[in-house]
């Protein structure tokens, strides 16, 4: 088996239910995961007035909060990658439910002041709508954030 039919086939893996629907959202976060690293190319799997929850105490972690549209959202990912960077990532699990999904990854940052890395659990819950995420919620390890950060 060749290595990335090897990648397919974990990644094929990780998601619950396994048969049936689902392939236009497997195909999102996929894609998700490989443009991650381009916030341009990125935000375009979005919808035009979708929402991006950051879950967590603002006071903790200024990255916290509520955006909605392209521009507020586009704004978060380069603040983001202006403080960290991602060395690695992998998917954890999924559950896709109709237009919905949640998933797990498992991600490594760096911060790029102190270059401390961490390994941090990161969740989504999401919805889609016409193959786009429409609203995500992300819940992220706070503690390890406050740390990195401090």
């Amino acid at each position: 088996m060749t290595e990335s039919g090897s990648a397919e086939n974990e990644f094929r893996a990780k998601f619950l239910p396994a048969a049936g629907g689902g392939a236009a959202i497997k195909s999102l976060i996929r894609r998700s995961m490989e443009l991650r690293e381009r916030p341009e190319a990125f935000i375009h799997l979005f919808c035009p007035d979708a929402v991006l929850h950051m879950v967590g105490d603002r006071r903790q972690c200024r990255f916290y909060g509520t955006y909605q549209g392209h521009d507020e959202i586009l704004g978060l990912l380069h603040d983001v990658d202006a403080e960290f960077e991602r060395r690695d990532q992998r998917l954890l699990n999924a559950v896709v439910d109709g237009n919905g999904f949640a998933i797990r990854r498992l991600v490594e940052i760096q911060h790029r002041g102190s270059s401390e890395s961490a390994l941090v659990v990161v969740g989504h819950v999401a919805r889609t709508r016409a193959g786009l995420f429409e609203e995500v919620f992300e819940y992220a390890d706070t503690a390890t954030f406050v740390r990195l950060m401090g």
